[in-house]
C-alpha cells in the first residue's frame, strides 16, 4: 500500500481508493490505482491497472507493459503506451546496429589515419624522407591553393566520366589516385605535426609521424571543426602532391 506523497517504487505498487498523491514511479513492477494521483504516473517494465475510482490529473506513461482501464477512471491528460513488442524490438536492434557499424567504420578510419601513414614513412625509407623534407619549406597558403584548384579539375573530369559507361574504369582509377595522394599527403602533414613537438629532435622519424597523425585524427574527431580540419589536410595533400607532378614534369621538360 501506498503512504506518500510521491511514489518511487521497484515492485508491485497499489494507490487504494480514497488516497491521494503527488506523482507514481514504478520501475520493474506493476501499478495499480484507485486513488488520486495529482502529478504523473510512470510505469517501466511493468502494466499499469485504473481502477473505476482512479482520477489522474497529469500525464501516463507507460513503457514495456499494457494499460488496463475499467470503466469510471477519470484522466486527465494523455496516455502513452510504448510496448516492446516484436517490430520496437527490431527496430531498437536495427537502429542499435547501424549506430555499432558507424561507430566501428569511424574506429577503423581513425586508425587507418594513424597506421597508413606510418606505414607509408617506414616502407619508402628514404624516398619519403626526401619528399617530406622537401615540402617543410613551401608555403602552407600554396599548397592549399594548388590542392583547391587541382579538387575542382578532378571533380569536373569525375563529373564528365561519370555520365559515361567507358568513363567508369578511368574514374576507377582516379579515385585510387586521390586515395594514394591523400594518403602521401597525410603523412607529410603527419611529420610537419611532430616534429613541431618540443624535444622531437631526437626521436625517430616514424615516432613523428605517428604522434603526428595521432593528433590530427584526435582533433579530426571533433564534430564540425574535424571536418573542417579534415578538408584543409585534403587540400594540402593534394596540393603536395600536384607540386610534386608538376615538379617531376618540369624536370623532364628540361631534360
Amino acid at each position: 500500500m501506498a503512504s506518500a506523497k510521491s511514489i518511487f517504487e521497484h515492485q508491485n505498487t497499489i494507490v487504494p481508493a480514497g488516497q491521494t498523491v503527488d506523482d507514481v514511479y514504478v520501475v520493474g513492477g506493476d501499478a495499480d490505482i484507485s486513488g488520486q494521483v495529482q502529478g504523473i504516473v510512470v510505469v517501466i517494465n511493468g502494466n499499469l491497472h485504473l481502477g473505476s475510482t482512479a482520477k489522474i490529473s497529469g500525464v501516463i506513461v507507460v513503457i514495456g507493459g499494457k494499460v488496463d482501464q475499467d470503466p469510471g477512471a477519470v484522466l486527465g491528460d494523455d496516455i502513452y503506451d510504448i510496448s516492446l513488442d516484436n517490430a520496437t524490438q527490431n527496430s531498437l536492434l536495427i537502429g542499435g546496429g547501424l549506430v555499432l557499424s558507424l561507430w566501428v567504420l569511424q574506429l577503423a578510419g581513425s586508425l587507418l589515419m594513424v597506421l597508413v601513414p606510418v606505414l607509408i614513412r617506414v616502407l619508402s625509407k628514404k624516398k619519403m624522407i626526401a619528399f617530406t623534407e622537401r615540402y617543410q619549406r613551401e608555403s602552407m597558403g600554396r599548397l592549399l591553393y594548388a590542392g583547391f584548384l587541382s579538387g575542382l579539375v578532378i571533380a569536373a573530369l569525375s563529373a564528365l566520366l561519370l555520365v559515361t559507361v567507358i568513363g567508369i574504369p578511368i574514374l576507377v582509377l582516379i579515385l585510387l589516385a586521390l586515395l594514394i595522394a591523400l594518403a602521401i599527403g597525410i603523412t607529410v602533414i603527419s611529420y610537419r605535426i611532430g616534429d613541431r613537438i618540443k624535444g622531437s629532435e631526437q626521436m625517430p622519424d616514424w615516432l613523428k609521424v605517428l604522434i603526428g597523425a595521432s593528433m590530427l585524427t584526435a582533433f579530426s574527431s571533433i564534430p564540425l571543426i574535424g571536418w573542417m580540419l579534415l578538408l584543409v589536410a585534403g587540400l594540402l595533400s593534394l596540393g603536395i602532391c600536384t607540386q610534386w607532378i608538376a615538379g617531376k614534369r618540369k624536370k623532364k621538360t628540361k631534360a
